[in-house]
């Protein structure tokens, strides 16, 4: 077995990130990359909402947001961790996180009222829910239980939080549910 310097492992890991994720058929792993990043995204939306949250709610909304970027770091952990234990290299630099997440960010998100702010985390937990979802079917498919029964976990989290934060904008938990 050779070794590989940091920088030929790199090219070999990126070259086989880039087979997995244009290939027609994703695996559990690759899917599962696209969670983490969403969810370093995530985390550092969460702390910008968490600062610039302004308004009769900021005591409740400061909190909350401090609640779930703590929980989206956790989790972007274990579902890392997860993936380095069944061989699979979860993404790891900025570059990636850019490249590869699901969710938009801005700087001018700072100033949206904290009802839109909360509104944008269930439309970001509502997109990180349905890629989950395909990376469970994923898992389930390549025999990957260990993956799956995190990734339910998350999901369970994940809807939770979604009916929690509906119910602070007034909503039900499916209300403005895209089909």
């Amino acid at each position: 077995m050779s070794i590989l310097s940091p920088e030929e492992a790199l090219k070999k890991e990126l070259e086989q990130d880039q087979v997995e994720h244009d290939h027609h058929h994703p695996t559990a792993a690759a899917m599962t990359n696209h969670v983490v990043v969403n969810l370093a995204i995530l985390w550092t939306k969460l702390h910008q909402y968490h600062w610039y949250v302004k308004g009769s709610e900021f005591l409740t909304l400061h909190e909350k947001f401090e609640q779930l970027y703590r929980e989206a770091a956790n989790w972007y952990d274990k579902i890392a961790e997860t993936l380095l234990a069944i061989d699979a290299k979860p993404f790891s630099t900025t570059e990636q996180n850019m490249k590869y997440t699901f969710l938009e960010e801005s700087a001018a998100n700072k100033y949206l009222p904290a009802h839109d702010m909360v509104a944008n985390i269930v439309d970001d937990f509502r997109m990180t829910r349905d890629v989950v979802q395909r990376a469970i079917k994923l898992a389930k498919e390549q025999d990957q239980p260990v993956l799956e029964d995190v990734l339910i976990d998350f999901k369970g989290y994940l809807e939770k939080e979604i009916w929690m934060l509906q119910a602070f904008l007034g909503k039900t938990a499916l209300e403005d549910e895209e089909e």
